[in-house]
């Protein structure tokens, strides 16, 4: 679905992306942003002036398949984290097998 109804409006060079509920995801270039609008994926925050920020029109929920449980939402996706060795005050990083090299077998 293309939006031919988008009037021609210019996009800052960092356009805030934002959720349904108007929570801040990341920052994309303008011309990122108005790609999005175009293709019918995003649509612009009402404002005066130029566009900062364009609200995805749907979430990753209804479309995109997980690959694993949910992490908190205070905390986002983790990667890593600290594990404290038993009785010492040494910690050390423990890494998601997903960001990490497969192990050979061989």
């Amino acid at each position: 679905m293309i939006n031919r109804a988008l009037p021609d409006r210019s996009f800052y060079p960092r356009v805030n992306l934002v959720n349904s509920r108007g929570d801040h995801l990341l920052r994309v270039p303008g011309e990122v942003a108005r790609q999005m609008v175009k293709a019918g994926n995003a649509t612009p925050v009402p404002g005066n002036g130029r566009i900062r920020q364009v609200q995805v029109a749907k979430p990753a929920e209804s479309y995109a398949q997980r690959i694993g449980p949910p992490s908190p939402p205070a905390y986002g996706v983790r990667f890593h984290r600290w594990v404290k060795l038993e009785n010492s005050a040494t910690r050390i990083v423990e890494h998601h097998p997903r960001a990490s090299y497969p192990e050979d077998d061989a």
